[in-house]
């Protein structure tokens, strides 16, 4: 699989809120850099906290389904509702550098956070701090020298991306990035 800028190595997928049901099931919530393939992945890491220590350790998940804007998530190792319990605030990562799954068809935070933005003339305007999800398209947080801009992730704006170097390069209107 191929592998993605990014600043950190992991990608926190979710974490896992409370038992559901009575067969060892757990609900899943998911982050905003989560997509579904990732719960086929063999490389997941569970962290928890243990008797008040960090705990990391391999994870497999048996079968998972949909479950309103969330998931329904069997661990392989988890044998009932007792078992699902202890699991409860479990936290979901994957290696960016080491997928065994295909990247999400849309663009996550992961894959851009990080990134240093600049004009098609060079001049950099600064590094994606966040994106924004709203109804019509993401929004790109860029901080700079000259403080944040808000910058729409729509074609009309994004001039190119260049995921191996992290950079994106941009055509902004007048007034986009004054004040």
């Amino acid at each position: 699989m191929s592998t993605v800028a990014t600043a950190h190595d992991e990608i926190y997928l979710g974490s896992f809120v409370k038992a559901f049901g009575i067969k060892g099931e757990l609900k899943f919530v998911a982050s905003d850099d989560f997509w579904p393939d990732t719960l086929d992945s063999k490389r997941l890491v569970m962290q928890s906290l243990k008797r008040g220590e960090v705990e990391r350790r391999p994870m497999a998940i048996e079968r998972w389904r949909p479950h309103g804007h969330n998931f329904v998530v069997r661990l392989k190792h988890v044998a009932d509702r007792n078992d699902a319990e202890a699991e409860v605030g479990g936290e979901l990562f994957i290696d960016v550098n080491n997928l065994d799954v295909d990247l999400p068809d849309e663009e996550r935070p992961f894959q851009v956070v990080g990134s240093t933005v600049r004009l098609e003339d060079g001049n950099t305007i600064g590094k994606v701090t966040s994106v924004i999800h709203s109804a019509a398209h993401n929004v790109y947080e860029v901080t700079g020298d000259s403080g944040v801009v808000l910058i729409p992730a729509v074609p009309e704006f994004l001039v190119a991306r260049d995921t191996d170097a992290a950079e994106i390069i941009i055509r902004p209107i007048p007034g986009l990035l004054d004040g």
